[in-house]
This record gives structure tokens, C-alpha cells and sequence, in this order.
């Protein structure tokens, strides 16, 4: 690829005259001319990057992910780079796989970069994420995780476990099963769980918790223990991912998903749409959140008021997992 220097020897300017060029600085109309021409012989295009570490003003919005593997994860990542970029800004990803200290320490490393903003999908928020809060110039949004301190969009997941339990329970399966994650996990571990099992205990329905991961494998190995013991007809997994590992315990177990045991999640995932049989599930929307999200994080870098907490709605996905 050329260089700047190789531009400005056959432009017959100065790599400085170049560089004011690039960043929109005043040349002659007749300079101008001379270094286009080059640029669009060679098909140049500037390092972005390296152009937003010399400046002042940055043209990247960092994003941190916990799971590259995460379905919810890449569907808000789609929202966000749509949104990012049509504000002519680019990301600049950090994955954490599900690390906290990692979150910590993408926030530093991001801001050593130099971007205008930080999205955070977060796992949880601890005082170091709020302290890291404090203490770098630059707006960070969170996304998953609710706290006073900080500006975040999320689910209401008491709310979303409340409406599947109630869309669930006229199937009138006694023996349920709720498969969640670390109460460490706000909104997933605590809030989506109980939403789920207080809905069942009005009806006089006490269902059986079990912890899992969010990953499928960790899923599949505990439904292979889970189906064989238990006596439950109905799965609630705290995600599509998770109820994927279950399907295909079931499948390996010999029982039919949709006859001989029932099983539902959270998500909305596209890919619970094409399980067999189809899973139950709440569609949370994933791509809109990703889209608020960045629109709000513009907000605040614009230096717009703009409300601490904002709420997706989600939606109940009626399908054939659930008898």
C-alpha cells in the first residue's frame, strides 16, 4: 500500500501538505488536485486509526462483548454498528469471554485508544466498573444491568419471566424446572428467575432451580444428568443458548421435545425459530437494544440530557417446544 511520503514525492509536495489534505486542513485548489490524483491512482485510503490517535476527536466507539459466541451479544452488535455508523463512526470490539476483570480492563484499554464512547454489554456491575466509571473522561452505556450510578437499556426480566410463567402455566405441568445462572447476574440470575418462580408459586406451583452456565455444552452435559433424574415435564431455561443444550440431551436421551417433556427459554434467538420443534420463548429484541443503545451513548457525547434507564419491551413467542 502506498505511504503518505510516497504520495507527497509524486504529488511533488511535503508529507505535512499531504497530511493537512487528509484531515480537511486548507490547500490550494491547484495542491488539492496533485494529491487527489495520486490518492485515486493508487486507491489510497487513510488509516483511520492512526489518524484518530493523533487527533483530538476520535472517530471509534469501543464496544465490549462478554462471548464472541453469544447470539444476544452479535445481534446487539448489529444494532450498534448500524447505528455507529451511520454517525460515520466505527467500532472498535473488546471480548471479554465472560471475565469481569477483563471488563475492567478493556474500559482502560479502550480509552487508551482514545475512542469517544463505550457500550459495555456487562455481566454485572461491580464498584470497580463503577469506579472505572469515574475516573476516564469519556461516556460509557451499559447494556444488560441496571444501577442508579450509570446510564443503561435493558430488559424488564422480572417482567419477561413473569409473562412466560403465565403464558406457560394453563399447559398445567406441577413438575417444572428453572435452569438459571449465577445470581452474581442481576438481571438474568435474580430478577428473570423470579419473575418465573413467583408467577408459578401463586398458582401453588413450587418449581426446582438448578444453576447452569450460559454456555450450550455446559447445558447439554447437565440435562443429560437432569433428564434421566428428574421428574420435571416442563424446562425453563434462563436462555435460548441454554435450551439448546437440553434439546440435545433430549434427542440423545431418546425423548421427543414437544411430547415427552416440554422446554422453553429466553431470547429469541433466530436460530430458536429453527430448532424441531421450534422453540417457546420471549423475543428480547436484541438488535433494537443494540440500536438504543448506541443512539443514547451519541446522546450523551452530544452532551443531551437523557433518561438513566431505558426499557425494552419484550414479546412471547408462542411455538411448538411447549405441550
Amino acid at each position: 500500500m502506498i505511504t503518505i511520503r510516497q504520495i507527497a514525492k509524486e504529488a511533488g509536495v511535503s508529507k505535512s501538505t499531504v497530511s493537512r489534505y487528509l484531515n480537511a486542513g486548507y490547500v490550494s485548489e491547484d495542491t488539492a488536485e496533485k494529491i487527489k490524483t495520486v490518492i485515486d491512482k493508487y486507491n489510497y485510503v487513510p488509516n483511520e486509526f492512526a489518524r484518530t490517535l493523533k487527533s483530538e476527536k476520535s472517530n471509534y466507539i469501543g464496544v465490549i462483548i462478554p462471548r464472541i459466541d453469544s447470539p444476544s451479544a452479535m445481534s446487539m452488535l448489529d444494532g450498534i454498528d448500524r447505528t455507529v455508523r451511520a454517525h460515520g463512526f466505527q467500532i472498535l470490539i473488546s471480548n471479554t469471554d465472560l471475565e469481569v476483570e477483563r471488563e475492567i480492563e478493556s474500559i482502560y484499554s479502550l480509552i487508551q485508544n482514545k475512542v469517544a464512547g463505550i457500550i459495555l454489554i456487562a455481566t454485572e456491575i461491580t464498584p470497580e466498573h463503577l469506579a472505572a466509571q469515574a475516573s476516564v473522561s469519556v461516556p460509557i452505556l451499559f447494556i444488560g444491568q441496571n444501577n442508579d450510578a450509570v446510564y443503561s437499556v435493558n430488559h424488564d426480566n422480572y417482567a419477561a419471566g413473569k409473562v412466560l410463567a403465565e403464558n406457560l402455566i394453563p399447559f398445567n405441568h406441577k413438575n417444572v424446572t428453572y435452569v438459571g445462572v449465577s445470581e452474581h447476574d442481576q438481571s438474568v440470575g435474580v430478577e428473570r428467575k423470579k419473575g418465573v418462580v413467583e408467577t408459578y408459586k401463586k398458582v401453588g406451583i413450587t418449581v426446582t432451580e438448578v444453576e447452569s452456565t450460559f454456555r450450550t455444552k455446559d447445558n447439554y452435559y447437565l440435562a443429560l444428568d437432569l433428564l434421566k433424574e428428574s421428574k420435571s415435564t416442563l424446562y425453563i431455561a434462563a436462555t435460548d443458548n441454554m435450551a439448546m443444550g437440553f434439546y440435545r440431551a433430549a434427542h440423545d436421551l431418546g425423548l421427543v421435545v414437544g411430547k415427552d417433556i416440554s422446554i422453553a427459554g429466553f431470547g429469541g434467538y433466530a436460530f430458536s425459530e429453527f430448532l424441531t420443534p421450534p422453540l417457546t420463548t420471549m423475543d428480547f429484541h436484541h438488535e433494537l437494544v443494540g440500536e438504543t443503545a448506541a443512539f443514547n451513548l451519541f446522546e450523551r457525547i452530544a452532551g443531551k440530557s437523557i433518561a438513566r434507564e431505558t426499557t425494552i419491551a419484550v414479546t412471547y413467542l408462542k411455538r411448538k417446544s411447549v405441550i
